[in-house]
């Protein structure tokens, strides 16, 4: 809920310009259920970094007994942004639009962090909005991992600690990148299902299926996904023309801003929020605008508060409506008969588990759908994951900047993957991947993270060519 005049900004330190809400602010009741559900309560014990603790630390803001000092500001920062105290909270506290809002004011107003955090704020201003540069620092990057001077140069800074540890760390969380051609979403015209088209028109890239549309969906690209895993996205389109949808992909999207947001950059979030709703023209015209990233998802579903005091709040908030996981429309539409298999070999399945992305199970509360999807893939043996809902520490780029709690966190979840023996882990969401397989590479693990489309095109391999 946006701040109204019947929900008051909250005022003390805070300024008006986007502030905490004070009704917000008051709701939670110190129960304590939010502590275990909290990774860093977990794992420290102390107060300050629990939801309820943070909470008091912005109502302190608010009433003014409190100045932002550097205490205050770890405690906050140290927060993942998980969002599982919210499922758990019995009176409702909306605790990720409240952190986000005082990360906001404290951005703002008290700038802090070193070069590092400077060149972050950089990164995210001017990098993540423009699909341009994405895409040339990806074609950098892939020219850094196939030989050659610009590798042999890597290599060195990374051997003699000439990198900062951010950037040595983001080097060993990126993925093989294909070449700038191999990224582009028309690349799957060839592997439509028989009958299906690709159209384009000056303003979008529109698949059709074969027959009749039994739904006309947008499809949300995602600055990540389209550099880092542009495989996943023409598969998530191809199996959704499978599923008999039209398939809008707009020209115009761009960053869904969830990094900004979490990070305190919310003038920059919103400006992306609404040059996002004015591309999808208000998702009016489509049953679903889809996304194949957890984070991006729920950063979409929030476009209705996020831009609820603007011009664009009315179609901020149909836009909203419409954002569904693409695990969602999937399990809705239906997908035919798979034609392939999952089977590691002719007598053994695949074992399968699902790890919930926070921003898929607890900001989207979206659970039953990918495992409904799962369970039916043939040869596999979907297992569950023992606390499949914890964090596995990515968090955006939290596993940069907090690389120790990070890895405490990811321990866990890979403490949890090897109890079960698990050949596959299912992860939809990008940060996840990264995160999760790093971790797994770095302790011998055999265990290989998936998004849950890699899975579903196994099953449903595209035709092959006449």
């Amino acid at each position: 809920m946006s701040a109204t005049p019947s929900q008051p900004h909250a005022r003390g330190w805070y300024d008006a310009d986007d502030a905490p809400g004070t009704r917000d602010l008051n709701t939670c009741i110190h129960c304590g259920l939010c502590l275990t559900a909290c990774p860093t309560y977990r794992e420290l014990k102390i107060e300050p970094d629990s939801p309820r603790g943070r909470l008091y630390l912005m109502r302190g803001l608010a009433e003014g007994r409190i100045e932002p000092g550097d205490d205050l500001v770890h405690h906050l920062d140290l927060c993942l942004g998980c969002r599982a105290c919210e499922t758990v909270c019995p009176a409702g506290v909306p605790y990720g639009r409240l952190l986000e809002e005082t990360r906001g004011q404290l951005e703002r107003r008290r700038p802090h962090g070193g070069p590092a955090r400077g060149l972050g704020r950089i990164a995210l201003d001017t990098l993540f909005p423009n699909r341009g540069l994405m895409h040339w620092a990806a074609s950098m990057l892939r020219m850094g991992q196939s030989g050659g001077p610009l590798a042999g140069l890597v290599d060195a800074a990374r051997r003699r600690g000439w990198l900062p540890d951010f950037a040595a760390r983001g080097l060993e969380l990126t993925p093989p990148l294909l070449a700038r051609d191999e990224r582009r979403l028309e690349r799957i015209e060839r592997e439509l299902p028989r009958g299906a088209r690709l159209e384009r028109t000056k303003a979008a890239l529109v698949f059709r299926p074969a027959g009749a549309p039994r739904a006309r969906v947008a499809f949300f690209t995602s600055c990540v996904m389209d550099v880092m895993f542009p495989r996943i996205n023409q598969d998530a389109v191809r199996l959704l023309v499978l599923a008999g949808a039209e398939v809008v992909v707009p020209h115009a999207q761009t960053c869904c801003g969830a990094l900004h947001a979490h990070s305190g950059l919310r003038h920059t979030a919103k400006r992306l929020a609404q040059r996002n709703v004015t591309a999808f023209g208000a998702g009016e015209q489509f049953e679903y605008i889809v996304s194949d990233s957890a984070g991006c998802g729920a950063a979409l579903r929030d476009f209705g508060h996020l831009l609820g005091e603007t011009l664009q709040a009315a179609a901020a908030g149909a836009f909203a409506s419409r954002v569904r996981d693409v695990s969602e429309v999937l399990a809705t539409l239906g997908l035919p008969a798979p034609t392939g298999s999952l089977t590691r070999d002719v007598n053994t399945p695949l074992r399968v588990a699902y790890h919930d992305p926070c921003h898929l199970a607890h900001a989207q509360r979206v659970r039953a759908e990918p495992r409904s999807l799962l369970r039916d893939l043939p040869g596999a043996h979907f297992v569950e994951l023992p606390n499949s809902d914890w964090c596995c520490g990515s968090a955006g780029v939290y596993n940069l900047t907090h690389p120790a709690m990070a890895d405490a966190q990811l321990d866990n979840k890979l403490q949890s993957i090897a109890s079960i023996d698990a050949d596959v882990v299912v992860a939809s969401n990008p940060g996840c991947l990264l995160h999760m397989e790093r971790g797994a590479r770095a302790r011998g693990s055999h265990a290989r993270m998936v998004h849950i489309v890699e899975l579903l095109a196994l099953a449903h391999p595209p035709p092959r060519p006449s």
